[in-house]
């Protein structure tokens, strides 16, 4: 009877957190952030047969979540939607992180739901959680992961278990983290050495290798996977992103700073902690334990990880926290009655006060006032993209290596190196001064690539970015071969953006015998003009108003040329090549050229507005 009670509270108690998180979540548009997508599209590859790869050719580690990778592909084999997993998986991981506080902090009556009510609501109302929930990373995976093993944990730091399988069992969600993110063995080094350090028996010692037993396994096994499939040592991300320099550090310091000023109302009385260990022996080692884990992970994100956007690398530190507060109230609620009472009081005053925190901090503001997101555009951008070129088989050159490649499909080039073992190499003695995972670069090497269309930036700027776009911005190769193009699309929400188009490309003009054929959308240079799609698919240009664009360094061989512009309404064409070289005439059709020696000629066209030009054709008519 008793039992069944209990569960029904328990029950209850996680049913409140978790409505609170529904509520809380729903303030968040999903799957915002673009690294999502670069995980997605190894998800995408995979399930298409490609195996873990983000693009053709050798195999490259550009992801740091395995395990967020393998569920999402797992959901999406089972009927879920792809770009619905990460939602699912987010939520639900969001919701286990509450069970397990929850299932730490059983209440046997009412009045004792306080420990398990405040650390799941805590839980419920943490910024990070609720958008990490939802944008489309492993955070809450992460957390879910943690939050279960301090629960298995527990009863082997009390020694209230000398079953071997309590310590294998507690070993699991330590080796799923480890899979989850490479940086998860902290956890497991951390819990290992805690138990090692408290150990006083031979059998203590070997508790603490039971428990590390997993982790192991699945740390040599995924190293094992690693070599053999991507032969490196670690993750292509590591050699991009991770630098121990002093500008990492203090950007991390001043990261853990910010989350920790939105968070008072959570860690001043999870600190209070402290003070119950040193009065209550019996809980001081899983306090012990949870304050281990605390100090190590926040010492490690602020060297080395730490995300402004969301903070999702301190999700882990949102978990503990909430822990240790479950921990505080439970000794609060074991002391006199009127302890308890108050205890309820302060409570919601905590909880009050770190929901209207959490919901003023910046970055989460930011996230959720950004709508449509910054992802939705870059889909538009990839879905413009392959209606566009889809039957032409484009590399696609950019610096957002997620939504982008996504949605076009496109075998693709990662200008910033997450995803390419080449550039991930190329690190300056300056690296890890920079913002993290936009330092590297290599104009020479992309250019060598011969990328048919570029995109710049996130979301598809005017200019090339970053150190390799400036090398090749700097390269005359560059001018000679790309020409830019503004663009125009609208799914899922209108945006316009420009990418740099190789002249002589998959995506440029198409040659023939007897017949150069050049993309309309090419003309798409100035203002006032737009590339789109005509109505059989066609990427032209749209004048939105009345104006005359040039497109320049078209390669002619000698001979009588019949050009022609195909649209909507007739345009007028000029043609201008080297002094002496050609005589023009005008025809009914279009313009008469004659080329004495072959060489690049600039062909300009005059339209009104609302005109589509689909193409202009040069045929060869004579000798």
């Amino acid at each position: 009877m008793l039992a069944n009670r209990s569960r029904l509270i328990s029950f209850a108690v996680a049913a409140v957190a978790i409505a609170a998180l529904i509520i809380h979540v729903r303030r968040y548009p999903v799957l915002t952030h673009d690294d999502a997508f670069i995980s997605l599209r190894y998800v995408q590859r995979f399930l298409a047969g490609h195996g873990l790869t983000w693009t053709d050719g050798p195999p490259v580690e550009g992801y740091s979540n395995l395990l967020w990778v393998l569920g999402c592909a797992l959901l999406a084999s089972l009927g879920v939607e792809l770009l619905v997993t990460p939602v699912v998986l987010g939520v639900a991981s969001a919701i286990g992180i509450i069970a397990a506080v929850v299932c730490a902090f059983p209440p046997s009556t009412w009045r004792e739901s306080l420990p398990a009510f405040a650390g799941a609501m805590f839980i419920a109302l943490a910024g990070p959680i609720g958008l990490w929930a939802v944008a489309g990373l492993e955070g809450c995976l992460v957390g879910a992961l943690l939050a279960w093993s301090l629960v298995l944990l527990r009863r082997l730091m009390n020694r209230e278990s000398d079953d071997p399988k309590g310590a294998l069992l507690a070993g699991i969600p330590l080796a799923l983290l480890c899979l989850t993110r490479p940086d998860g063995a902290l956890f497991t080094i951390v819990a290992c050495g805690v138990l090692l350090v408290r150990s006083r028996t031979r059998e203590d010692a070997v508790t603490a290798v039971r428990v590390a037993v997993l982790p192991g396994f699945a740390i040599l096994g995924q190293l094992g996977f690693r070599l053999a499939y991507y032969g490196d040592w670690v993750p292509n991300t590591a050699r991009a992103k991770v630098a121990l320099a002093t500008a990492r550090v203090e950007g991390g310091v001043m990261c853990v700073a910010d989350a920790g000023h939105a968070s008072y109302a959570l860690w001043v009385p999870a600190m209070l902690a402290l003070y119950v260990a040193w009065r209550d022996p019996r809980r001081r080692p899983r306090i012990g334990l949870t304050f281990a884990c605390l100090a190590a992970w926040t010492a490690y994100s602020a060297t080395v990880a730490c995300e402004p956007y969301g903070f999702r690398m301190l999700i882990p530190c949102y978990v503990l926290l909430a822990f240790l507060v479950a921990e505080t109230f439970d000794w609060l609620q074991a002391q006199r009655h009127h302890a308890g009472a108050a205890a309820w009081i302060a409570a919601f005053g905590l909880l009050a006060w770190f929901a209207y925190a959490q919901q003023t901090e910046p970055s989460i503001v930011l996230a959720q006032q950004e709508r449509p997101p910054a992802t939705f555009k870059g889909a538009t951008i990839g879905n413009t993209l392959r209606d566009a070129f889809h039957d032409r088989d484009p590399l696609l050159a950019v610096d957002a290596a997620g939504a982008i490649p996504f949605f076009s499909g496109f075998r693709s080039l990662d200008m910033l190196g997450l995803n390419d073992a080449h550039i991930a190499r190329r690190r300056s003695d300056s690296f890890g001064d920079g913002t993290q995972g936009h330092e590297l670069g290599d104009g020479a090497y992309v250019l060598s690539r011969a990328p048919d269309l570029i995109v710049s930036k996130r979301l598809g700027a005017s200019h090339l970015a970053f150190k390799g776009g400036r090398e090749m911005e700097a390269d005359p190769r560059f001018d000679e071969a790309y020409r830019r193009v503004r663009m125009q699309g609208d799914r899922p929400v209108p945006w316009a953006f420009y990418v740099f188009s190789r002249l002589e490309g998959r995506a440029g003009i198409e040659r023939s015998e007897g017949l150069v054929t050049i993309p309309g959308y090419l003309f798409a240079n100035r203002r006032g003009t737009e590339a789109h799609l005509g109505d059989d698919g066609t990427p032209g240009v749209r004048f939105v108003q009345s104006n005359q664009v040039a497109l320049e360094g078209v390669e002619l061989a000698t001979g009588t040329w019949a050009l022609v512009a195909e649209g909507t309404v007739p345009v007028r064409m000029t043609v201008r090549a080297e002094p002496g070289a050609a005589n023009v005439t005008q025809t009914a059709d279009g313009l008469e050229l004659v080329l004495v020696r072959p060489g690049p000629v600039e062909i300009s066209v005059l339209a009104e507005p609302s005109t589509f030009l689909a193409r202009v054709t040069a045929r060869r008519v004579g000798d």
